[in-house]
């Protein structure tokens, strides 16, 4: 009866997250925003509380919010700018490209893995022009998700109460603070490396003079977010991308070592330490659910289905009933 009961809600959880998606995936993204915002404002409160003077919640949220939504807006002019000048000089990229590609064909073990047409179909032009095409779609939907956003804002405080009214029993209002807390530190702490692998993986590509430097270290933030895969692209797409601007090998291996070694510092070591392992996601489990969201919200989908994940994984785990599934959900288990 209880697989019954999981397959159903699975099975109409999935079909409302796919014929919901035109209003749907705006809010999550919304959420996903409110949740990254309240970390940094509760950050700022703490630091500000430690070394300064105390601040208002509402204040440390409204000063952290204009400035994200400042900084968002320049940050996205620069992107813009950043790949047009690219597509201004990607003609010469092409023909770099196209060297490497007549070199691989040449080599009967690698264009065994690799099909005539997929070589002869790379189009850097079209690449950049559908990357270009993204940001301004993105910027143009921004401003549904602003509204939510905004919403969002101004029903926290009803909801808290409204919450307070419905969970009468004080058991079920400690669960649920507990479970509050946990997503919060979650993602205050993964905010903070994201933020730092952003900073660093700048640093590297504009001191190696990596023209597409400020598009990698933007990719870089949000790509923290997906374990495995997202620093694995993090790593290897600014380093063949090196190989196709410089047209040698040696500013490309050190560009692929410096953000290696910077991955490993902030995700095995800095982010373990911080966060110790009460959320190791199972890679089997992140493949799953990744391909999931991503056939029903596309790019986007693949992008929220990591933190949507583990507020899956804290909100099961705070469950008798449901906690052994989130020990399955994760790589070593939950302490």
């Amino acid at each position: 009866m209880k697989v019954l009961n999981f397959a159903v809600i699975s099975f109409s959880s999935i079909f409302i997250l796919y014929y919901g998606k035109f209003f749907l995936l705006p809010l999550f993204l919304a959420l996903f925003f409110y949740i990254i915002l309240n970390s940094i404002s509760k950050n700022l409160i703490d630091f500000t509380k430690k070394y300064l003077f105390v601040i208002n919640e509402a204040f440390s949220f409204f000063f952290i919010f204009l400035l994200s939504l400042t900084f968002a807006y320049f940050l996205f002019q620069l992107l813009k700018i950043n790949v047009v000048s690219i597509i201004e000089n990607s003609d010469q990229y092409q023909k770099n490209l196209n060297f490497f590609l007549e070199l691989i064909s040449r080599n009967t073990i690698l264009e065994a893995f690799l099909s005539e047409n997929l070589l002869k179909d790379i189009n850097l032009i079209g690449i950049f022009s559908n990357l270009l095409n993204l940001i301004k779609s993105f910027t143009g939907n921004f401003t549904l998700v602003l509204v939510y956003l905004i919403f969002i804002v101004i029903e926290e405080k009803f909801f808290i109460l409204k919450l307070n009214l419905v969970l009468k029993n004080e058991n079920k209002k400690k669960l649920f603070s507990k479970i509050n807390n946990d997503i919060y530190n979650y993602f205050r702490i993964k905010t903070f490396t994201s933020l730092l692998t952003a900073l660093f993986t700048f640093m590297i590509l504009f001191f190696l003079n990596n023209e597409l430097s400020i598009t990698f270290a933007i990719f870089a933030f949000f790509l923290n977010f997906i374990p495995y895969i997202g620093s694995l692209l993090a790593v290897v797409l600014p380093s063949l991308f090196a190989t196709i601007q410089f047209m040698e090998f040696f500013t490309p291996i050190l560009t692929l070592i410096l953000l290696l070694v910077s991955q490993i510092f902030i995700g095995n070591f800095l982010e373990t330490k911080l966060m110790g392992k009460t959320l190791n996601i199972s890679p089997i489990a992140l493949i799953i659910f990744l391909s999931l969201m991503g056939k029903i919200w596309g790019l986007v989908g693949m992008f929220l289905s990591v933190p949507l994940l583990v507020i899956l994984i804290i909100f099961l785990n705070n469950f008798k009933e449901t906690k052994k599934i989130a020990i399955f959900l994760t790589e070593k288990g939950i302490d």
